[in-house]
């Protein structure tokens, strides 16, 4: 699939990370790229970290915890799945990460406190 390069323009909520995480599952049939899901993970955990005082939609620290470890996986994943001559010949859109990752972070987010 040809993936759009253009970063994701979704607010940082729990149920947007939630849709994209569900997209990632479905690997090459998702609306997005993995890279593009990382990048709005890699967003939000700096939209976060930055302005912790800021009015931003309340969200578990957990689902910012999650979204660090979407972007703190892909890192492993490329550093020991690929070499540079690997990552020099395509694009960081056409990396797909494994289902089971995805699937993690989903059971995660199911895992996390309802709020009221």
């Amino acid at each position: 699939m040809a993936w759009s390069e253009k970063p994701l323009d979704k607010p940082f909520i729990l149920a947007n990370l939630a849709d994209l995480l569900s997209q990632g599952l479905l690997g090459s049939m998702s609306r997005y790229s993995h890279f593009q899901i990382v990048e709005w993970c890699s967003n939000f955990v700096d939209q976060y970290d930055l302005t912790p005082d800021a009015e931003l939609p309340v969200t578990p620290a957990n689902a910012v915890s999650i979204a660090d470890d979407v972007v703190v996986q892909w890192e492993l994943y490329i550093a020991t799945q690929y070499t540079l001559d690997d990552l020099n010949r395509f694009s960081m859109n056409d990396i797909v990460l494994p289902k089971a990752y995805f699937e993690d972070w989903l059971n995660q987010i199911l895992a996390l406190p309802t709020q009221h």
